[in-house]
């Protein structure tokens, strides 16, 4: 056999022995971690126990409304011929939603300017013939000879009285006299008749006048108002939440053009059922999150139904809110979290470290030396996947919180962090 043969017959044999050495070396590891980890215990996680509020709270969805809302519509008929705004607008008291052509109101204005005026003209020159009628009128002049004229009438037959008496005149001529006085006094009345007849006639036309002019007035102040109306805009601050009506369409009385709902009265509605109602407060604070945002706002519960649906048994509950304008979406979705109560200074522990057994709640203590033993507790409310513990912890107690089924009392434990570092 020559060397080189024996050379390679040796190195074979070597890399075999090296080959079986290090799996026997492998298996031997392996059997031992796992007789370490078995040695170790049960894997669990550990915490320690503090003091810390515990809350009471319910959570819903509901949508955020306006407790005033608003249907915008004209007080004149015209054509449409401007809008102004898009749903979802945030508006303010005082801006022009709408306008409404005015072009036949401003045109009958302008007619009923021009009667008043002709009317104004009519009352001065009434006013001016009433004024000096009793001085400048013809009648007149004719009244103040017939009285003259009677006056003179009268002492002639107070003459011929005399003279009949002394039977200087006979009694045809005395009757002669008084017949023709007794005509200047008929003509004198009928004088003054017409004189008052026309100056009641002048006052009566001149009272008419000023009474047309009363309407007018009144009219025109109408029309100024329909034509102040004629623009349509908004009563308080608010979202533009629908438009009924395009450009170029009439607008009447009474048809609606714009809903309108306030920014500043807000409010988040919700059903909640009859178990729930019975611990909703007014005044009680809520927290309100609106869909699309992380924001927390704060509100305050303002009303709850004093009744239930009889079928449904769901009652109503509003929340108060203040948000600001470039988050307001009406009729969006909200979370909502009502707080019933917040008591401070509770020991409070996942319901993950809680064992239920017959004999009542226990926990696993655990004593610094890799090891949990089991202990008795009285637990309160259950709040947020956290029990409230009344007795039986103390703060600054550390426990298991995980495969808890799994412990007993006197367990062998390691943590996830003592295997994570293996």
């Amino acid at each position: 056999m020559s060397w080189k043969k024996i050379i390679i017959g040796l190195t074979i044999v070597g890399a075999g022995y090296f080959i079986i050495k290090s799996n026997m070396f492998s298996s031997l590891k392996v059997d031992g971690t796992e007789q370490g980890r078995q040695e170790q215990g049960i894997v669990t996680e550990l915490l320690q126990v503090e003091k810390k509020s515990m809350i009471q709270d319910l959570t819903y969805l509901g949508t955020l409304e306006s407790e005033t809302k608003a249907m915008l519509s004209p007080k004149v008929t015209g054509n449409i011929i401007s809008i102004n705004v898009t749903e979802g607008d945030v508006v303010y008291e005082g801006d022009v939603l709408v306008e409404i052509d005015t072009e036949q109101l401003e045109a009958k204005l302008d007619t009923i300017r021009q009667k008043k005026n002709m009317l104004y003209q009519t009352i001065s020159y009434l006013d001016s013939e009433l004024s000096s009628y009793y001085s400048s009128n013809p009648i007149v002049s004719k009244i103040q000879s017939a009285r003259l004229s009677l006056n003179f009438q009268e002492s002639e037959v107070d003459k011929l009285r005399t003279l009949y008496e002394g039977g200087a005149v006979s009694k045809s001529q005395l009757d002669q006299g008084e017949h023709q006085l007794q005509k200047e006094r008929l003509q004198l009345q009928e004088l003054e008749r017409t004189a008052n007849s026309n100056y009641d006639k002048l006052a009566q036309e001149r009272d008419v006048s000023a009474a047309q002019l009363g309407e007018i007035d009144s009219s025109m102040n109408e029309l100024e108002l329909s034509l102040r109306d004629a623009s349509i805009k908004a009563p308080f601050d608010g979202q533009v939440t629908q438009i009924m009506v395009s450009i170029g369409e009439l607008a009447s009385p009474g048809r609606a053009l714009i809903a309108l709902d306030n920014v500043h009265n807000l409010r988040v509605v919700t059903q909640v059922g009859e178990s729930d109602l019975k611990k909703i407060r007014p005044r009680m604070d809520a927290e309100i999150t609106l869909s699309g945002s992380n924001e927390l706002i704060n509100g305050t519960v303002s009303y709850k139904s004093g009744s239930v649906n009889p079928k449904t048994r769901i009652g109503d509950v509003r929340i108060d809110v203040e948000i600001p304008e470039n988050l307001v979406v009406m009729g969006s979705s909200a979370r909502i979290r009502i707080f019933l109560d917040s008591s401070r200074n509770e020991i409070m522990i996942p319901t993950s470290s809680v064992k239920s057994l017959e004999s009542g709640n226990v926990i696993y203590i655990y004593n610094g030396k890799d090891r949990v033993y089991e202990r008795k507790i009285k637990t309160g409310d259950s709040v947020n996947g956290e029990y409230q513990v009344i007795e039986g912890l103390a703060e600054g107690d550390v426990i298991a919180t995980r495969n808890i089924q799994s412990l007993s009392d006197g367990s062998l434990i390691y943590t996830l962090d003592e295997e994570g570092t293996e």
